[in-house]
């Protein structure tokens, strides 16, 4: 009888419909219920007496169905997700439903996948509380003696994390490059001088869609290795290794936002996170506003940030002008530094230089069918004097 009672169960009719199918008594329905359901207690694991009746995944689609009968009713998101086993900082419960039959309450849910509209600051607050990013292991270079102290703009602009690549290269040994020319350039850098600041300016479309449809900000479709949640975590983590690693071979770290036209909204959560990381740190300062120029003073030298997609040739007159004015007007030596196009070049308006930095991006299929090939993959770190200005520059290449 039991087998006949499960396979009516499954057709969720009443005790009745089952008592005239099997030949027997209401009251025997219940009797073998009642033994049938304390013998299917144990698939779910709570102290509250209660038995399931469903539970579905659709990877595909990213839902979660589930339907439980328990001895209370569920008074609302967390006591459901509770009693359903539903993780939700994973999934939002987009619907739901509870009836009364008898003594026992009857809760059905209908749960989705959280999409990036769906995360609120206080989630976003709870992750960073129990976050521990997996550090890479970077040995600092030695410490030099009796070498002049400068200043260190290291630049890797365009990393575009998880662009798939014609290369095929991983989301891991993407992270082992960046790592890679991080230390290299440090290393040069050390063997000739002492590092005072480390200018670091990051974003410069660092990562490669912005959004949960892996678009751009703009809306462009693009192909990826992994979805927007990894690509963030995985970003972030690779940030506080390398900004921890800074921090121990030079006097202060200058962590600069300067926003790409593929990741301007979540390179902008990407510094926030950075910056509470970090609250506790006083080398390393954040300057994370929602401008898309920035700038800062290396002794003589005024340096502008933009990421270059743009006319370039306009910005010195657009930093000249606008809101870092003063410091462009004082400053003796006047440098301006853009990305987005993926390969090296310097031009010099009115005294004013704009260097368009490498990336260590490699090609996908639209760069492919574009013949925008065969970029020199490579990180810089310009050296500064406090004085005399620009006097050095490495390279690293992939």
């Amino acid at each position: 009888m039991k087998e006949q009672l499960e396979k009516l169960l499954s057709h969720k009719k009443s005790k009745k419909y089952m008592a005239e199918k099997l030949g027997v008594s209401v009251e025997k329905v219940e009797e073998e219920l009642k033994e049938l359901r304390g013998e299917s207690a144990h698939f779910i694991q709570t102290d509250l007496p209660q038995y399931i009746y469903s539970y579905t995944y659709n990877n595909d689609k990213g839902t979660l169905d589930s339907e439980i009968v328990s001895d209370f009713e569920p008074k609302n998101d967390e006591e459901l997700a509770e009693l359903h086993k539903v993780d939700l900082t994973k999934y939002k419960i987009s619907s739901y439903w509870t009836k009364q039959r008898g003594d026992k309450f009857t809760s059905s849910l209908h749960c989705t996948l959280k999409k990036v509209e769906d995360y609120s600051a206080e989630d976003f607050a709870k992750f960073l509380e129990t976050y521990i990013p997996t550090k890479a292991f970077m040995a600092p270079a030695l410490p030099q003696k009796g070498k002049e102290t400068v200043d260190v703009e290291l630049s890797i602009f365009d990393f575009h994390l998880a662009k798939k690549t014609l290369e095929g290269e991983t989301i891991e040994d993407k992270v082992k490059h960046y790592i890679g020319v991080v230390v290299d350039l440090i290393a040069k850098t050390k063997s000739s001088f002492n590092i005072g600041t480390i200018v670091f300016p990051i974003s410069n479309d660092f990562f490669h869609s912005d959004n949960y449809q892996n678009q751009t900000t703009a809306g462009t479709p693009q192909d990826v290795l992994t979805g927007f949640d990894n690509e963030y975590e995985e970003g972030f983590a690779l940030l506080v290794s390398v900004i921890d690693y800074l921090q121990s071979e030079a006097e202060d770290v200058e962590v600069i936002l300067v926003q790409g036209n593929h990741d301007r909204t979540k390179s902008f959560y990407l510094a926030h996170g950075l910056e509470v990381y970090f609250s506790a740190n006083p080398k390393v300062v954040f300057d994370r506003g929602h401008s898309v120029t920035k700038s800062t003073v290396l002794g003589a030298t005024f340096i502008g940030f933009h990421h270059g997609n743009c006319k370039i040739d306009q910005l010195p007159l657009l930093f000249s002008t606008g809101k870092d004015s003063f410091d462009f007007g004082a400053a003796k030596y006047r440098e301006i530094h853009t990305g987005d196009k993926h390969h090296y070049m310097a031009k010099e308006i009115m005294g004013c230089r704009i260097q368009q930095m490498p990336s260590l991006s490699g090609t996908d299929r639209w760069h492919q069918d574009n013949n925008f090939v065969h970029n020199v993959r490579a990180g810089l770190a310009l050296i500064y004097d406090r004085k005399k200005g620009k006097i050095a520059e490495f390279e690293s290449r992939i």
